[in-house]
């Protein structure tokens, strides 16, 4: 198995001797395949992708008219990320070819697949979501409503994937199996709160964690022609070592791997968020550093995520913010009074400020020229991390996080759905740039 790791993606390759164990950072071997044009009359920009047989496929995207006037490719890079997240209607596909057959796994509400959507568009081609599960019903009720030609799987994984591996598929395998026929792409993001470094009481040994390697044995029974496994970075340090038995059993199965951490605002994610993923393939060999390399862009802020944001709102609970207590008020208007960014330890609660901590953000306001720190289930709440709008007395909204998640507009979580599971669901997603970025390199 590939052992290539990253912390950050896109420096530039180095000569200079390191420790054995050391984490290097490779440059990418070629250009990337990615290259914007400017159409100032239209005012649009237009996406090249070069494929591997040497053609090309375009798509579009309309621009305000104040980001006409560049012609450099990270600014109109910048422009057209920036006119997909505001875009409030999915885009039109010019397919050509059959479409990409996928299977998600532990689906959530359907971040991953929207990378694998934007991917195939970006090709030139659709997608045939064939299945999709997860046990949250709230979850996958968002994603019927997004891919509604999906077949969707309600409950625990296991039930249906309920075989050792190396066995024979039980019965159920078997219905699953003549279900889902032959699939391009199998994707899936295991629940990874066991893994977290926020989770003290799981940590590194919670029985989800063995969820894991469903994705093994879904691959042993269909052979999925590439897959894309997700998860926190700590997921290395799971004491049941789910990923290197995994990973072990998809190369016995003839896969070529790839594994490394991958720091997203590296490739155009408004946040600081790492994450592990594990690329797998039958007919590509994968290079989680060098791939990620190529589409390496300048970090991008939060300013520019949620900036046209700000007033906006609509009545329902995707643009309404937490409600704060008294005491969080009172936090939040000190920030801004002071114009401070980290709150004094004096003024934390006694359950926070009476512990040897180095949590400085907790409690803390945003800043509007950097990226955010990872978005997670809790940024509504000011104690939850650096939540507090960097120039509204207020925390994130859910719109606001999904932006900084990298979720377009046009995706539909409804007006039904409670803030606190649009919470649950934008913080445990995936950005939608890394999945992209991974299935364009598998089926470009």
């Amino acid at each position: 198995m590939s052992q290539n790791r990253l912390i950050a993606i896109g420096a530039p390759r180095t000569k200079e001797r390191r420790p054995r164990g050391s984490e290097l950072t490779l440059a990418p071997l070629h250009e990337s395949p990615e290259r914007f044009v400017l159409d100032p009359a239209r005012r649009i920009v237009e996406r090249c992708i070069t494929r591997t047989d040497g053609t090309v496929a375009k798509t579009r995207f309309p621009l305000k008219k104040e980001f006409c006037r560049s012609s450099n490719q990270a600014d109109l890079a910048r422009a057209a990320d920036q006119a997909f997240l505001r875009s409030s209607a999915w885009p039109s596909l010019n397919t050509t070819g059959p479409p990409i057959k996928l299977v998600d796994l532990f689906c959530g509400c359907g971040i991953m697949s929207l990378g694998v959507w934007e991917a195939c568009r970006a090709l030139g081609r659709s997608v045939d979501p064939v299945v999709a599960a997860d046990f949250n019903a709230t979850a996958i009720r968002v994603y019927k409503r997004n891919f509604p030609t999906a077949s969707v799987l309600t409950g625990n994984i296991e039930e249906s994937l309920n075989g050792d591996l190396g066995e024979d598929p039980t019965p159920v395998e078997q219905t699953l199996v003549a279900k889902v026929g032959q699939i391009d792409l199998a994707i899936g993001g295991p629940p990874c709160q066991g893994h977290s470094d926020l989770n003290n009481h799981t940590r590194r040994s919670d029985p989800k964690n063995k969820l894991y390697d469903r994705l093994a044995r879904f691959a042993e029974l269909v052979r999925p022609t590439h897959i894309i496994v997700e998860n926190v970075s700590a997921v290395l340090h799971d004491r049941g070592r789910v990923v290197e038995r995994t990973a072990a059993w998809l190369k016995s199965l003839g896969y070529s791997l790839s594994e490394g951490i991958g720091e997203v605002s590296d490739i155009g994610v408004p946040q600081k968020r790492r994450r592990h993923v594990l690329v797998a393939s039958l007919t590509r060999s994968p290079n989680v550093a060098e791939w990620l390399a190529l589409y390496h862009q300048r970090h991008r802020t939060v300013g520019w995520a949620i900036g046209d944001l700000r007033k906006l709102r609509s009545g329902v609970p995707f643009d309404e913010p937490g409600r704060a207590t008294e005491a969080n008020r009172k936090r939040i208007a000190y920030l801004f009074k002071e114009d401070v960014y980290e709150l004094p330890n004096r003024l934390r609660p006694d359950c926070h400020r009476l512990k040897d901590h180095t949590y400085q953000s907790v409690y803390g306001r945003m800043f509007w020229n950097q990226p955010a720190q990872t978005i997670t289930s809790g940024f509504g709440c000011m104690g939850q991390g650096r939540y507090v709008h960097p120039k509204e007395q207020r925390t994130l909204t859910p719109h606001e996080a999904a932006r900084l998640q990298f979720i377009p507009d046009f995706f539909q979580f409804g007006a039904d759905i409670p803030r606190t599971l649009l919470a649950e669901m934008i913080g445990n997603a995936v950005p939608v740039k890394l999945t992209y970025c991974l299935a364009l390199e598998l089926l470009r």
